[in-house]
């Protein structure tokens, strides 16, 4: 698929600089990091690219190194990036990965970030609502008051302009502090397109996570397909009915990302005219490749590596 001309889908979000351990242990006892580029919506617009689709990140960065850094990385991507503001203000996030014996910590430093100031009027909105697809995260408006007005008007925007939002709830708990994520993400669910929950986001959010209760609940908000993911596997409810498909299993190396090329995977079965089960079994291919990979934005998978494991898989079904 040739990646040229006005992009499918736009992303908004933060962009982070990631510090990545040579070794595990406490960060104090950590000799070194290795730095990388992260943050939900530009893993999910690099992993489009890759996978051969027209994708623009927009954002506010801090007009500093890690900002340049930052817009030199997704360049290289092929992603569009005229919808960058660079604010001369504040500073580009950043956070820290930590591996301890119970797994992966994660350190932010990102209060005060160029992208928590972003708010009406300091965006490209029209550039954001020109594809097909905008894609969201509950992460953006959790960043800030400017950040959730911002978040709604777009919201609104796309659905009387006919724009198809696709939004993935990304709770963080620590960005929300003492609000109820129901109330900041609970109004906007009825206007999105394509819906993307973990289980646990499932629970909070809808009431539940097993198919059944997804089905009441997408058609009680009447929201669009509703897309719920874990480890094991995927399932969607929607205009299909409920279609279900297995994961892969793969060695686990680093799971940051996985949900992000998950909803890379779905999205780009839908942008070819997939359906569900199809565009399902893309996703699932795309976060197993993420999960094998160290990195954020690196593991991202190329398509010939998504689509070498999907017709592995498919083969094996025969």
């Amino acid at each position: 698929m040739e990646a040229s001309g006005a992009p499918e889908v736009m992303t908004l979000g933060e962009a982070l600089i990631v510090m990545d351990p040579v070794e595990r242990g406490p960060l104090r006892h950590v000799s070194g990091f290795r730095k990388r580029v992260g943050g939900a919506e530009l893993n999910v617009a690099v992993a489009l690219a890759r996978l051969g689709h027209r994708v623009g990140w927009a954002g506010s960065l801090g007009d500093d190194e890690f900002g340049r850094e930052v817009l030199g990385f997704l360049r290289a991507e092929g992603v569009d990036v005229s919808g960058v503001v660079l604010d001369a203000g504040a500073p580009t996030g950043l956070y820290f990965k930590e591996w301890r014996a119970g797994g992966l910590r994660a350190h932010y430093y990102r209060a005060g970030s160029a992208a928590s100031r972003m708010e009406p009027g300091r965006v490209d909105e029209e550039l954001l609502l020109s594809g097909r697809v905008l894609h969201l995260t509950g992460i953006t408006p959790a960043l800030s008051g400017g950040c959730e007005e911002l978040v709604r008007r777009l919201v609104e925007e796309a659905e009387r302009r006919g724009v198809l939002l696709s939004f993935d709830a990304n709770i963080r708990w620590r960005l929300f502090g003492g609000l109820d994520p129901r109330e900041v993400i609970g109004p906007l669910l009825p206007r999105v397109g394509l819906l993307f929950l973990s289980d646990e986001e499932a629970e909070l959010l809808l009431g539940g996570s097993d198919p059944e209760a997804v089905e009441r609940a997408r058609g009680r908000l009447g929201a669009g397909v509703v897309v719920v993911h874990s480890a094991s596997g995927s399932f969607a409810a929607g205009g299909e009915g409920v279609v279900r498909r297995e994961g892969y299993r793969v060695e686990a190396v680093d799971t940051v990302g996985a949900g992000d090329a998950f909803v890379a995977g779905f999205l780009s079965g839908f942008l070819r005219g997939w359906g569900t089960g199809e565009c399902l079994e893309l996703a699932n291919a795309c976060g197993a490749c993420a999960v094998a990979i160290p990195g954020d934005a690196a593991s991202m998978p190329a398509a010939e590596e998504a689509f070498a494991l999907l017709r592995g898989h498919r083969d094996r079904e025969r």
